[in-house]
């Protein structure tokens, strides 16, 4: 279980927070709520240079365009979920909690937002509101930690793993054509969305190094379906793409394959552990249903590893690798994938057509 954990942990978004909106500024390039709108790529120089104050930053969620993120501040008492224009400095506050945050999803759809919060330690509210702040649907769920699985065809439907303190667990789905919330019992607490009926799930082997089985559960009718998939350390999907990983004992490499209908591709990387677990780098599901992945230069003890990374951008087409990092941090694409945050804090800006790098945030 810590091992999947760390995976969800991993694969979370990141966090930024903003000050106030800069008068004169341009009109916003790319309007995700226009659907005329051309989004045209970027290159990370024309990013505005930005400053905070480190007691403000909350979290930067992710891009909702190919210039315009979302980020939460944490201003006068409240978390505020602020979208903001790296290019023209132009923000907006859509939504603001009182309540403490504790996560925020974009919808790959780019046009609903999932805010977790909780008044304490035993209980998660779950919101899923418009760009517009509007709260459409409202959940609340007994936990002291929550995963959450927003399917990416179907922003209507959400399952989520309700953990107690004593690591026991409760899984359902929400529907909100419905408005109601399913109680369902995967042998899993770790869930992935293959289509609206479908959730995969790993069922591993007593020796978690050793990878799993992925099962797949119609959560409608709780019957369960074990696939050909084997050995599998880490499962991804987006609309109709899968990604699966799994470990060659001979090569001492992990295997990636990823399917997109009847496409498939496949390439391999080194592998990483922590002694009882693998370290799968993050990955960012571009808009195309293509991916920008970061994969190590060598493999080995994750505690020891003192190698770089590489960028990679993986399509039904090609492998290409884009550049190499020094070292490994958590990363933020565009939908087009033109320009990505990279860093700890997401402090420098990345663009590949042509490559160029800047520190565009700082925080005081």
């Amino acid at each position: 279980m810590k091992k999947i954990i760390i995976y969800l942990v991993l694969a979370c978004a990141i966090f930024l927070v903003g000050c106030n909106k800069k008068e004169g500024s341009q009109p916003n390039l790319d309007d995700s709520n226009n659907p005329e709108a051309v989004e045209k790529k970027r290159v990370a120089s024309e990013v505005l240079d930005y400053s905070m104050k480190t007691e403000d930053l909350h979290s930067i969620v992710g891009f909702l365009s190919e210039t315009t993120i979302l980020y939460v501040a944490y201003e006068s008492d409240n978390f505020h979920l602020v979208t903001y224009n790296l290019i023209t400095g132009d923000k907006e506050t859509i939504y603001s909690e009182k309540d403490q945050i504790i996560q925020v999803m974009i919808h790959p759809s780019k046009k609903q937002i999932i805010v977790q919060s909780s008044a304490n330690s035993s209980s998660a509210t779950v919101k899923m509101i418009s760009l517009k702040g509007d709260v459409l649907h409202n959940v609340n769920i007994l936990s002291s930690e929550l995963s959450i699985m927003w399917n990416p065809n179907n922003p209507q439907l959400v399952a989520f793993t309700a953990f107690q303190g004593d690591f026991s667990y409760q899984c359902y789905v929400f529907d909100g054509e419905q408005e109601k919330l399913h109680e369902i019992d995967p042998s899993n607490p770790f869930l992935v969305w293959q289509s609206d009926d479908i959730l995969l799930y790993n069922r591993w082997t007593a020796r978690q190094l050793n990878g799993g089985k992925i099962v797949e559960l119609n959560w409608k009718t709780g019957q369960e379906q074990p696939t050909d998939l084997k050995k599998v350390v880490y499962l991804d999907t987006d609309k109709d793409a899968r990604l699966t990983v799994q470990i060659d004992f001979e090569t001492e490499q992990f295997s990636y394959l990823l399917k997109n209908k009847n496409k498939e591709v496949t390439w391999q990387a080194p592998a990483l552990s922590n002694y009882s677990q693998w370290f799968v780098p993050d990955l960012v599901w571009l808009k195309d249903q293509s991916m920008i992945s970061i994969v190590p230069t060598e493999g080995g003890l994750l505690d020891n590893y003192s190698g770089k990374f590489k960028l990679m951008k993986v399509s039904e087409e090609k492998v290409e690798e884009l550049i190499t990092l020094d070292e490994y941090a958590m990363i933020s694409c565009s939908p087009k994938g033109s320009l990505c945050l990279y860093g700890n804090d997401l402090e420098q800006v990345m663009s590949f057509e042509p490559f160029k790098k800047k520190k565009w945030l700082t925080l005081e």
